[in-house]
């Protein structure tokens, strides 16, 4: 039904310009006339929140600047057709300058039409890495990834803290758990859940080139534990767990399993030193793990054919490839590649170029499933 294009700006006008685009436009603008004459209900029968009328509004302005830039590139166009080269020469330049400002519009009305929901709005996440194939290789690889997400984390000024690292030598990781918070980092990093492949020779064996693999997988977490998981809906154990002696025996000693009895899901703790940090990390693990299962509930209601999978789902994925003789990382669900992987991994604006793409991406999606389902999201 909808045919995407290469570039999102496009994808958008395509949508928008169709049938289905306008006969929502055309909805909203009726909608917020009908606020204004003082009817607080929208057509499903509901009051109309203060945010859905700022949402209307929005769209509503933006189709006005539409209407007004369209109006202007008709104009421009029979200028165009003049024999006077210089008159010529500028009205291209404004033409140009049109056409993206127009690009624009699009991606604001997009914006405006795609209202966040609950998950968009979290500001916690917990980020799980697990070397996969490829043995040692692998696991250096799933080290680097770890740090490559702590630069972005600074770069975005997110917190970074990590729950557990279980490392090995030479700088790689089997697996690590780190939890992130700050602004839009769910909604950013949900994406880069999957699986990652690198290309390379590696420094432990430079006689061919190797493949190996990582997995991520991103768990929202709640704002406050407490609401997803009450204390007298859990089980607590403390033990102590075996393990080396001298230093970690304290740590050890302090470990704890926490049991959520209506699901039987239970965690364990063991990495701080002190027992009550340990039954904090480990009821913020059960809390994401339980609010994933609602995630996954939610996911299994829309399309399968997306792109772009979040929750559980996402995991086996294979999303990006990192190939260092080459040069370029490419992500698979949009097509898009960049050159300079070192740079790539440094976590900073290059890295942001991927997740920007990927955000586009997700709009577009819920775009199209907004107007295969009778427009019932905005009204």
């Amino acid at each position: 039904m909808f045919r995407l294009t290469t570039r999102l700006s496009c994808q958008f006008k395509q949508l928008l310009s169709s049938a289905e685009g306008q006969a929502l436009l055309q909805k909203v603008q009726e909608a917020l006339c009908s606020v204004k004459e003082g009817k607080t209900e929208s057509t499903s029968g509901k009051t109309v929140d203060s945010s859905l009328i700022s949402c209307w509004e929005s769209v509503t302005k933006e189709q006005s600047r539409l209407a007004e830039t369209q109006n202007e590139l008709q104009a421009i166009g029979q200028l165009l057709t003049s024999d006077d080269k210089e008159m010529k020469r500028m009205a291209e330049e404004e033409r140009q300058k049109l056409e993206t400002e127009l690009d624009d519009i699009y991606l604001k009305l997009a914006d405006s039409l795609v209202r966040p929901d609950s998950f968009d709005v979290l500001t916690k996440c917990q980020m799980e890495f697990s070397s996969g194939a490829g043995g040692q290789e692998a696991m250096l690889f799933t080290g680097e990834l770890v740090k490559m997400y702590e630069k972005y984390a600074t770069f975005r000024g997110w917190k970074w803290e990590p729950y557990e690292l279980d490392t090995v030598g030479l700088g790689g990781t089997r697996s690590a758990l780190i939890a992130v918070e700050g602004p839009e980092s769910y909604a950013t990093l949900r994406f880069e859940a999957g699986v990652h492949r690198v290309q390379r020779i590696p420094a432990t064996d430079k006689s061919r080139m190797h493949t190996s693999t990582a997995s991520l997988a991103i768990l929202p977490e709640p704002e406050e534990v407490s609401v997803i998981l009450p204390s007298d809906s859990v089980k607590i154990e403390t033990m102590r767990a075996s393990g080396p002696g001298g230093q970690n025996v304290n740590k050890r000693s302090t470990a704890v399993r926490i049991t959520h009895k209506e699901t039987g899901i239970s965690v364990h703790a063991m990495d701080e030193r002190f027992q009550h940090m340990n039954i904090k990390i480990a009821y913020k693990r059960l809390a994401a793990l339980l609010l994933q299962q609602k995630l996954d509930k939610i996911s299994e209601k829309t399309t399968s054919s997306r792109k772009l999978q979040v929750g559980s789902r996402a995991r086996a994925e294979k999303i990006r490839t990192y190939n260092f003789q080459r040069d370029f990382v490419a992500d698979h669900r949009v097509g898009m590649q960049l050159t300079g992987v070192e740079e790539f991994m440094q976590g900073g604006e290059k890295m942001m170029l991927m997740t920007d793409a990927l955000q586009r991406q997700y709009k577009l999606e819920t775009l199209v499933n907004i107007l295969k389902n009778s427009n019932a999201h905005m009204l």
